[in-house]
């Protein structure tokens, strides 16, 4: 249980950081580009589908 609950605020983490940098402004003040916004989203997913897989389903 304690494993899993530190994997959880891991992948958490991970994923609220890459949700952060898909919605930051880049170098200079520019928005991020389709390409990394795109990246970070789907990177923010995945942290989010792999904390889910970490319980046991029933």
């Amino acid at each position: 249980m304690p494993l899993r609950l530190i994997l959880v605020l891991v992948f958490a983490g991970t994923g609220g950081w890459f949700l952060f940098r898909s919605v930051r402004p880049g170098p200079g003040g520019a928005a991020p580009d389709a390409t990394d916004r795109i990246s970070h989203l789907a990177h923010a997913l995945m942290a989010t589908t792999m904390a889910a897989m970490i319980w046991p389903m029933g």
